[in-house]
């Protein structure tokens, strides 16, 4: 990741990112969003970064906090705003919202509103992918939060029992919802933890998404190598509550200050003036499209035609021919 061309693309999508969250915020607080929404402001390296190391082919699922996800592994703005607004021709044609945003032709099996749930999907995706030989690694997303369930512990054992091309990416943001991740976790250590399943370990500063990327590439080498998961703990750090309804106050005033400090767009600016891969002003210039561009999908997705409620019948069955045999006689 050292030439410049990926220097900037890494730095255009961590702000394309937070445009597209801070315009969802404020289109939402407007009262011009349906649904419910979950912001992952302050998180963009660990998503970029990691997305950043995986092939177009790859697999990835996400959580319900999946924004920056979704777009990191190729969702356009425009799809993701669509599909917020409730609109026919969003990422999943209005029947995902904010929390299941999936795009298969990118190898995205879905954002989750289930904790822990894309954890299995990505299993058997890998599963898929080793069977077929194709090479292909499948990354799922998961919180902090979701380090104690079962999934997971499934998922892991499984993967390692049947040496599967998976990376098991942990979003440490150090909240489940409000509850501080002392209170839940009686894990002292989660990298060694993982490591008891066998597969390699590391922690990472999920705010340097030079380091993510890094942590996320080798593990990638090595699922592609068939050497079967890997894990990969990022901390980083989420600046708004847990939902649009949570106003965050559960936390220290301190302790989110000291994280906004962190903010990885702006480190990542000053590495990459400190290198002379671009100057400020050109940075500026990244920015300002990348605005225009949200502002712009915020207006086309507000006027898209919503879909006919019949449409509720359509996409639920993967043979459309079977799909309209067994839905015949229901009337919408």
């Amino acid at each position: 990741m050292e030439s410049q061309e990926n220097w900037l693309d890494l730095f255009r999508l961590m702000v394309r990112i937070r445009h597209f969250e801070q315009m969802a915020f404020e289109l939402y607080t407007g009262g011009k969003l349906p649904g419910f929404l979950h912001l992952s402001i302050g998180q963009e390296a660990t998503s970029v970064g990691a997305c950043a190391a995986l092939r177009a082919d790859d697999y990835m699922a996400s959580t319900h906090r999946g924004h920056g996800d979704t777009i990191a592994k190729g969702v356009s703005v425009e799809s993701a705003m669509t599909e917020l607004f409730g609109g026919a021709t969003g990422a999943c044609h209005a029947k995902g919202g904010s929390m299941h945003i999936a795009d298969f032709s990118q190898g995205i099996l879905g954002a989750n509103g289930i904790i822990g749930a894309g954890i299995p999907i990505t299993v058997g995706a890998a599963l898929s992918a080793k069977q077929r030989k194709s090479g292909q690694v499948a990354l799922c997303f998961f919180g902090d939060g979701a380090t104690g369930i079962g999934p997971l512990h499934e998922g892991m054992n499984m993967a390692k029992l049947w040496n599967l091309p998976v990376i098991f990416v942990r979003q440490n943001n150090h909240y489940a919802e409000s509850t501080p991740r002392h209170e839940y976790q009686g894990i002292p250590d989660v990298v060694r933890w993982a490591e008891g399943y066998g597969m390699p370990a590391v922690k990472v500063d999920g705010n340097d998404v030079l380091a993510v990327y890094t942590a996320v590439a080798q593990a990638a080498a090595r699922g592609r190598r068939g050497e079967g998961p890997s894990f990969v703990d990022s901390e980083t750090y989420r600046w708004y509550g847990h939902n649009i309804g949570d106003p965050g106050t559960a936390r220290p005033k301190e302790e989110v200050e000291m994280w906004k400090a962190r903010d990885p767009i702006a480190r990542f600016r000053r590495v990459i003036i400190e290198h002379n891969v671009a100057s400020g002003a050109e940075l500026d210039a990244i920015d300002d499209e990348e605005n225009t561009r949200m502002q712009a999908a915020a207006v086309m997705a507000e006027h898209e035609p919503k879909p006919p409620l019949s449409a509720a019948l359509e996409d639920v069955y993967s043979d459309p021919v079977l799909g309209s045999r067994a839905i015949q006689g229901v009337r919408i």
